[in-house]
């Protein structure tokens, strides 16, 4: 895991960034604390050796380096509980806001490397959404085996890219009454529906950016979604 610095960033993207929706706003300062990060999605083989189960992925074939996918934000919390009960340690996943300071890693731009998408920085699809593309550095149609791009300035892995990753947080349409101290924004909202972040390996590059969100139900399984583990300091819960 990667210690991440606490800071204070702005969590949203401007009025003018390619690919905005206005589930990314009112762009807001938020301070977070201290945590631990995943280096990398959780992978097949950790999957495995952890779970005692063969890998729910729908490219299994893939191998063990290659993210954990296919998995329910329910199923998520399985191995986060049994990881926890193993470990000795407490286990669960980022709240939306850690997320989101994560992969900006100090950067405001639409991606840590920039202001557009790169094939050398990530796996991704098509520029028309959605379907596999391999081209230049990103030489993989689906998922990539973890850790094959460079990493952000924090040391992270593929948080943009690869599959979409589960957070913690209950969807709401916007900021509006967002939390500024970096705690997942679990009152009221769409209690039925889970964040999403990070992008995937058939989605367009505006997926990527390090503002873009979605959500789906906890229960929903994709080949495009997984999720990376976290764990708070001696002093701050989440």
């Amino acid at each position: 895991m990667v210690s991440i610095p606490a800071g204070t960033f702005l969590m949203g993207s401007a009025p003018g960034e390619t690919g905005r929706s206005d589930a990314e706003g009112p762009q807001h300062q938020v301070k977070v604390a201290s945590f631990l990060l995943g280096k990398t999605e959780v992978t097949q083989g950790q999957w495995r050796a952890l779970m005692g189960s063969s890998s729910p992925s729908r490219f299994s074939e893939c191998g063990d380096q290659c993210p954990v996918e296919n998995v329910s934000w329910d199923e998520a919390l399985d191995f986060l509980l049994k990881l926890s009960e193993t470990s000795g340690q407490k286990y669960r996943l980022p709240s939306e806001a850690e997320w989101e300071y994560a992969a900006r890693a100090g950067t405001q731009a639409a991606y840590w490397w920039g202001s557009e998408a790169s094939r050398s920085n990530a796996n991704y699809g098509k520029d028309q959404c959605c379907e596999g593309w391999a081209k230049g550095a990103d030489k993989w149609v689906n998922s990539a085996p973890v850790a094959q791009f460079p990493p952000n300035p924090f040391g992270l892995y593929d948080m943009n890219g690869n599959v979409l990753e589960w957070v913690q947080d209950v969807w709401h349409e916007n900021y509006s009454g967002a939390p500024s101290d970096g705690s997942p924004w679990n009152r009221r909202g769409q209690v039925a529906l889970r964040v999403i972040r990070g992008g995937g390996m058939d989605l367009d590059g505006n997926s990527l950016r390090s503002a873009a969100r979605s959500r789906s139900s906890r229960g929903f399984r994709s080949h495009n979604l997984g999720f990376r583990v976290a764990r708070s300091l001696q002093g701050v819960d989440r």
